[in-house]
């Protein structure tokens, strides 16, 4: 019997969540799922994990594609399941391509493709929880938001948009961006992305910052945008809009911006020698 095991939060349970453990029973015969304890999710700075224990077991094992969970709840326990549990293939989804390759001198390791295309209809559904946040950029560079968005339980980054006309660099392409960070999707047009997203990370030059969150805002989405805008008025007339359409709209100050201005803080002040 060929044994195969995989690991998971399972927070919020989604249609990638089924899929991925579809294609892991598949795998083998006998399918055995770890799922974290609130322990050790704080200690590895999981944030914001919203379903108990308890449920995000149930929400596992009624996919039933599960033989028998285990409750991953510190850092090593993975080597010791697998030799415990007499497990063959270890399995976990493409986002976490290499990071378990250690695992390969205890059993096989494959990484999973994660689901691409998960319909619009269920991201729509009332009383859906999860949050899809698709990113507007004229850059290869994600802000640092696709990284942090894995310790926001409820959060997934949908895929990318990148205007043709506006990047210099020709290698600068939303399937470029999509690849860089597996995404799971490359978006043509912004309006293609908003109906994929309920809200809009916008990660341009200053000068087309208003227009695309704008129009985010206008298409029903929540946007948070680099700061600052080209015109100080800009600000008043997006949060305009979105009081107006019950939306949020946040700055987010990348870090390049951070310490731009403590520089320039310090060496007003005289404090450099």
């Amino acid at each position: 019997m060929k044994k195969v095991i995989t690991y998971g939060t399972f927070d919020l349970f989604h249609e990638g969540h089924r899929s991925l453990l579809e294609r892991a029973k598949a795998l083998g015969d006998y399918l055995i799922v770890g799922v974290t304890s609130e322990k050790f999710d704080c200690e590895r700075g999981k944030l914001n994990v919203k379903d108990s224990l308890e449920d995000r077991i149930a929400a596992v094992l009624a996919t039933g594609y599960v033989d028998e969970i285990v409750i991953e709840d510190y850092i090593g326990q993975k080597i010791d399941d697998i030799e415990r549990l007499g497990v063959d293939i270890f399995t976990i989804g493409s986002d976490w391509t290499g990071k378990f390759d250690y695992l390969s001198k205890y059993c096989e390791v494959l990484y999973l493709e994660r689901t691409k295309d998960i319909s619009s209809t269920i991201l729509r559904q009332d009383g859906a929880k999860l949050l899809r946040v698709g990113i507007i950029s004229d850059t290869l560079d994600d802000g640092g938001v696709c990284a942090q968005s894995y310790y926001v339980s409820g959060l997934e980054i949908s895929g990318v948009f990148i205007p043709e006309k506006e990047p210099e660099d020709t290698n600068v392409n939303a399937e470029a961006f999509r690849e860089k960070y597996d995404l799971a999707k490359a978006f043509d047009t912004a309006e293609a992305l908003h109906e994929w997203s309920n809200a809009v990370y916008v990660h341009t030059r200053r000068l087309n910052r208003f227009d695309y969150a704008a129009a985010a805002l206008n298409a029903g989405c929540h946007v948070i945008c680099d700061i600052p805008l080209d015109k100080p008025e800009e600000d008043e007339e997006l949060r305009r809009i979105a009081a107006e359409k019950g939306l949020i709209y946040i700055e987010y100050m990348p870090i390049a911006y951070i310490l731009s201005e403590t520089i320039q803080t310090i060496v007003e002040r005289g404090d450099l020698h």
